[in-house]
C-alpha cells in the first residue's frame, strides 16, 4: 500500500512568492516539523481510544488541540500540506471518488451533473473524482487563497474542474441545483457546522447526496451530530453516520451521509 513517495508537486509561481513574503524558511521549517509529528501522534491516539468512554473522550479532545496547533492553510504551511499530507491521504480521496461514482450510479444520476467539494484544499480529490465523472461539472471551494493556488493546477479552461475562494456556510449555488456535495478533513475546521449542513441541505437537488469524511477521532459524536442537525433544521436521522472503509487510511474516517430533500 503507498502512502507517500509520489513524484513532488512543482510550486506555483504565485505561492512561491507567497512564501517568501509570509514567513522565510525558519517558520516553514518549524511547521513542516509539526507537521510531521500530526500522524504519528493521532495513531497513538487512536489505540488509547479503544478503551474507556472517558478515554475516547479525553484522546478525541488531545487530538483536536494537536490538529489546531498544526493547521497549516495558508502560507507556506499549505505547500507542507501538499508535499507531506496530501500523498499519504491518496488511498482516502480514491475511496470517496469511487463512494462518489457508486452514488451517482445508483441514484440514476449519470456521470454528470453538478459535484461540489467543501474544503477542497489543494484539489486531490477533486482530480479523483474527475477521473470517475468525467461529465460532471465539479468545483472545489476553500477558504484559503494559498490551499487554491495550488488548486488552481488542475482547473479545465472549460469550466468543467474550477476552484472558487468561498465558505460552506454560504454556498455560492441555487437552491436544489447540486447533485452531489463531497468534503474530507474538513469538518471538524467548520466554526458553524449547523449552518453549513443547512446549506448543503439547501442546494441539495432532491435524489442527490452529501458524503462527508472525517478523522473520527477528531469529528462529532452521534448525540454531537444530533444537536447539529436539529440547529440546521434537519431531523437528527437525517445526517447518517457510517463508518468508512477501504484500507488502513480510510479506516480511521467516518463519513456521514445526508440525502437531498423532495
Amino acid at each position: 500500500m503507498k502512502f507517500i513517495g509520489r513524484a513532488k508537486a512543482d510550486s506555483p509561481p504565485q505561492l512561491v512568492a507567497a512564501v517568501g513574503a509570509i514567513g522565510g524558511s525558519d517558520r516553514k521549517g518549524r511547521q513542516g516539523k509539526a507537521l510531521r509529528r500530526l500522524v504519528p501522534a493521532l495513531m497513538v491516539l487512536g489505540l488509547l481510544t479503544a478503551f474507556t468512554k472517558p478515554g475516547r473522550r479525553v484522546t478525541r479532545m488531545l487530538a483536536r488541540r494537536i490538529d489546531d496547533r498544526v493547521e497549516c492553510f495558508t502560507g507556506p504551511g499549505s505547500e507542507t500540506y501538499v508535499r507531506f499530507f496530501a500523498p499519504i491521504f491518496e488511498r482516502l480521496y480514491k475511496r470517496v471518488a469511487e463512494d462518489a461514482a457508486r452514488e451517482m450510479s445508483v441514484r440514476r444520476l449519470g456521470r454528470g451533473g453538478t459535484v461540489i467539494d467543501i474544503g477542497c484544499g489543494p484539489g486531490d480529490l477533486v482530480v479523483a473524482v474527475s477521473r470517475r465523472l468525467k461529465q460532471a461539472r465539479i468545483v472545489g471551494i476553500d477558504l484559503s487563497p494559498s490551499m487554491l493556488l495550488w488548486a488552481g493546477r488542475h482547473a479545465t479552461t472549460d469550466g468543467r474542474i474550477k476552484f472558487i475562494v468561498g465558505d460552506g456556510a454560504d454556498l455560492p449555488f441555487d437552491d436544489a441545483s447540486v447533485d452531489m456535495v463531497v468534503s474530507t478533513l474538513s469538518l471538524h475546521h467548520w466554526d458553524e457546522p449547523a449552518d453549513v449542513f443547512a446549506e448543503i441541505a439547501r442546494v441539495l437537488r432532491p435524489g442527490g447526496v452529501a458524503l462527508i469524511y472525517d478523522l473520527g477521532l477528531l469529528t462529532f459524536t452521534e448525540a454531537e451530530m444530533a444537536v447539529i442537525a436539529v440547529d440546521a433544521g434537519l431531523e437528527p436521522e437525517d445526517i447518517v453516520r457510517e463508518r468508512a472503509h477501504g484500507g488502513l487510511i480510510p479506516s480511521l474516517f467516518v463519513r456521514y451521509r445526508v440525502e437531498g430533500l423532495a
